[in-house]
């Protein structure tokens, strides 16, 4: 009925967006609502919300999508747009009573998450705070997994997790028109994928939805024409590694540390940091496909080679380090450089001390870091690595499966 759209969505470029957008309203029922995507004129680019009317119980569905789509997509996707801040958000009070005249129950559709992994700290128990007539908020971005949701005053959060391992359920008890009370599970979705023999499908309203004849044809004859290039073998690892969102984003891994080390040896800079957020997957011991790197890195990233100063890189560092413990897609995944820093230290004042090839930084002397495109435009927030690019590399999947070939023999 309807979705809301994440920041990933806006990584073909907000025009196709807005197409399908439309394409979605003349051709479909579904709706794609987001009532915080401003553009230049300050107008919503997105219808703001919709209503559901079921047998005389009405429904307002909200649109809400994260703040930091500005940074967590490549920057040029979202050019001229403008997402709401946190000071916005109080101001968003007003949209929220307006679909609560008109509905006799207000959900949320939002991508915001439950984690602060972002400039803003925007989350959806934000909202549940800081707004008043919020019945439920279906909530997505941090992949958060809530088996029975999160009650946040009057506000109930539902969040299924992440890659369709669960099936959210929200039931609404209704008596004379108006709702009495709410109850929250999971699924998992491995138990309903045949919902035609599932007692559980059925117990918990899932129907089966019959395939398009055109639709599984087309899906299928893509699936064959990949599957020759994603199941070629190109490359071998003797040990597993760690591509874990929970790790990347929070520490080192083994595999950040080699993407890393690949771009240094692509480039020949004096040192690489990419973000953790932008590695998706782990690769196990053995033979590694085509299929495996693109699964790790799947965002069509190239390598790039910025000219920075010494205060340049350790700005980056205290940025990418700030909101430990928590987790954060911008986390520094790095080469060459060795960093000590204190994480019980106040956030901008944790790097004690960088080193590159077991030298000091200077603050003041300049130095070629090797980082991705995304990064280089200011992507994740590490603003202070938009700096002229002296050097364009290739694809960040090419550099990293030469660097494997070339360095992890059988």
């Amino acid at each position: 009925d309807a979705v809301v759209p994440g920041n990933h969505d806006f990584n073909y470029g907000q025009e196709r967006l807005v197409a399908a957008a439309k394409f979605a309203e003349q051709y479909t029922d579904l709706r794609i609502l987001a009532a915080n995507v401003l553009n230049e004129k300050g107008e919503m680019v997105f219808q703001p919300y919709q209503l559901y009317y079921y047998d005389g119980f009405t429904v307002g569905v909200i649109g809400a999508t994260s703040p930091d789509t500005e940074t967590k997509t490549h920057p040029k996707n979202v050019q001229g747009l403008s997402f709401m801040s946190d000071a916005a958000v109080y101001g968003a009070q007003a949209l929220v009573d307006e679909v609560r005249e008109r509905a006799d129950y207000v959900i949320v559709l939002a991508h915001l998450g439950l984690d602060t992994d972002g400039s803003y700290g925007v989350t959806s128990k934000f909202v549940a705070e800081n707004l008043k007539g919020i019945d439920l908020i279906v909530d997505g971005h941090s992949h958060s997994v809530l088996e029975n949701g999160l009650r946040v005053g009057d506000t109930l959060i539902v969040s299924a997790g992440e890659y369709m391992k669960n099936v959210g359920v929200v039931e609404i008890a209704v008596r004379n028109g108006k709702a009495s009370g709410e109850y929250a599970f999971l699924v998992p979705a491995s138990e309903v994928k045949d919902p035609s023999t599932s007692e559980l499908a059925r117990w918990a309203g899932i129907k089966e939805v019959a395939a398009d004849p055109a639709v599984t044809a087309y899906v299928e004859s893509q699936k064959k024409a990949l599957a020759s290039i994603t199941s070629k073998v190109v490359a071998y690892t003797p040990v597993k590694l760690d591509g874990a969102r929970e790790n990347v984003r929070t520490k080192p891994t083994n595999l950040g540390n080699m993407i890393a080390e690949a771009m240094v040896e692509a480039t020949g800079a004096d040192a690489a940091l990419t973000n953790g957020g932008g590695i998706r997957a782990s690769i196990a011991a053995g033979d590694v496909t085509r299929g495996d790197i693109i699964t790790v890195l799947p965002f069509n990233n190239t390598v790039v080679v910025v000219e920075v100063t010494g205060q340049d890189l350790y700005d980056a560092l205290e940025w990418g380090y700030s909101r430990l413990p928590e987790s954060n897609g911008g986390f520094p995944q790095t080469d060459n450089l060795t960093i000590v820093y204190s994480r019980f230290s106040d956030p901008g004042n944790r790097i004690k001390r960088l080193l590159i090839n077991g030298k000091s930084v200077d603050r003041n002397a300049t130095y070629k870091l090797a980082t991705n495109d995304f990064m280089a435009a200011g992507g994740d927030g590490y603003t202070m690595l938009d700096r002229p690019i002296v050097m364009y590399g290739r694809g960040l999947d090419e550099v990293l499966t030469d660097y494997m070939v070339k360095n992890n023999k059988k």
